[in-house]
């Protein structure tokens, strides 16, 4: 009975394929930043065909977000509305909330480059103009995360975007990209795009 408990929790999980390393996460991407120094984008180049996280993962998120509208019928309009009020640079919350728009109509239309790119864009100009000391986006990322204001989870997720932007260049999809651009993650970045706006707001 435990051996297949045990079988059942390792298959939420994906493993390090670094040598040496062989530790479980339902989600690599931080794990392989912090603990190997290495990008995701480097990790699938080096061990082509692995993945980053867990298909139950995938789908606990994908299935998150599907919840939301289910149980607020009024979900869709407020999302719709998100304002950018909290953003004190008036020229830059004018162009998030044309994005954020932008990045609604993508996914409302199954086009997840163009949504992921976008939210991943916004989530890097809120936490850059929240934290103006910060050097560069993963440095904001982890200013907020030890300020508390985003979640740990939203913390492990956010790594992977700083890969997935770079892809709005073909090339570098081209050299790169090993199927990371998908519904997952345009609905991943959806989730922690609204949840940080809703939080700021307040």
């Amino acid at each position: 009975m435990l051996k297949k408990f045990m079988v059942k929790i390792e298959s939420g999980k994906v493993k390090c394929k670094m040598p040496g390393c062989g530790k479980s996460y339902s989600t690599l991407g931080t794990h392989i930043i912090r603990s190997h120094n290495l990008s995701t984008a480097e990790y699938l180049r080096r061990f082509p065909g692995a993945k980053l996280s867990s298909d139950e993962f995938r789908k606990k998120v994908s299935d998150s977000a599907k919840n939301l509208f289910l149980k607020d019928p009024t979900m869709r309009n407020k999302v719709a509305s998100r304002t950018f009020d909290f953003v004190k640079n008036k020229k830059l919350a004018s162009l998030l909330q044309r994005d954020y728009k932008s990045a609604k109509v993508c996914l409302k239309n199954s086009l997840w480059k163009p949504s992921t790119i976008l939210y991943g864009s916004i989530i890097e100009a809120i936490l850059i103009e929240k934290h103006p000391e910060s050097k560069d986006f993963y440095d904001a990322i982890e200013i907020a995360y030890r300020n508390k204001e985003i979640l740990e989870k939203e913390y492990h997720r956010i790594s992977l975007i700083r890969d997935l932007r770079n892809f709005v260049h073909l090339h570098k999809e081209l050299s790169e990209a090993e199927g990371e651009i998908n519904e997952h993650s345009a609905r991943t970045f959806y989730n922690i795009c609204d949840s940080i706006i809703r939080r700021f707001k307040k």
